[in-house]
């Protein structure tokens, strides 16, 4: 998939198929690595290779289970820094519930809202889209229209908030947040399809006027 001079490579894994995203930018060859869901580690190796890419970070959305069984691998295996909300840094240190052991990880950076990470020439923001998790993260690049958004949002709905630590109300203030995102805005999700803000637009306006969310 290729957004302005992003090239993405989607690699679900993982026993509830979560996605994993290797994000190159096409000039220097420099990548990232959005999220590491169990038993990625072979196949993005596999794909770094045929691309001939450099990573330079893995980056977390959350630290859900499903989106950090391979974190301890890739970090050591490639050498790379790992950086996670700040909210987020002391679950990813010490995992909770799995269904099968998870390695803990110190974070050599955390992140904050209006951070940025750098691949290449191209700057991506960090914006705080807290609502499945207290410290989601979303990564954006104007410039390529493209919106890395974990768990954040997905086709006709939004993550979870039945869980521990999910909130309603920073779910709905997250969905106002996005509406403010051009319409042809790409946003890669962390379980199943692409969609766009555009596509998601009619129901997210539904949810910030009422401020209740779809039932």
């Amino acid at each position: 998939m290729e957004y302005g001079q992003l090239v993405v490579t989607q690699i679900p894994a993982g026993p509830i198929e979560t996605n994993a995203f290797l994000v190159v930018e096409t000039t220097s060859r420099e990548a990232l690595i959005v999220d590491a869901p169990p038993e990625v580690a072979s196949q993005l190796s596999a794909e770094i290779e045929r691309q001939r890419a450099t990573p330079v970070a893995l980056v977390l959305t959350h630290t859900h289970w499903d989106h950090i069984g391979s974190v301890a691998e890739i970090a050591t295996s490639m050498g790379l820094p790992v950086a996670v909300h700040a909210l987020e840094a002391e679950h990813l240190k010490h995992p909770g519930f799995s269904p099968e052991p998870i390695d803990g990880h110190v974070a050599e950076r955390e992140l904050n809202d209006g951070d940025t990470i750098q691949v290449g020439d191209r700057t991506l923001l960090v914006m705080h889209t807290p609502g499945h998790s207290p410290g989601q993260i979303s990564l954006y690049s104007e410039r390529d229209r493209l919106l890395l958004g974990g768990d954040t949002l997905f086709p006709n709905g939004y993550g979870r908030v039945d869980i521990p630590g999910a909130s309603v109300e920073a779910t709905v203030a997250t969905i106002r947040r996005l509406l403010a995102l051009p319409d042809d805005v790409t946003v890669l999700t962390g379980h199943g399809a692409p969609t766009t803000i555009g596509r998601e637009r009619p129901w997210m306006e539904q949810v910030a006027a009422s401020g209740r969310l779809l039932e």
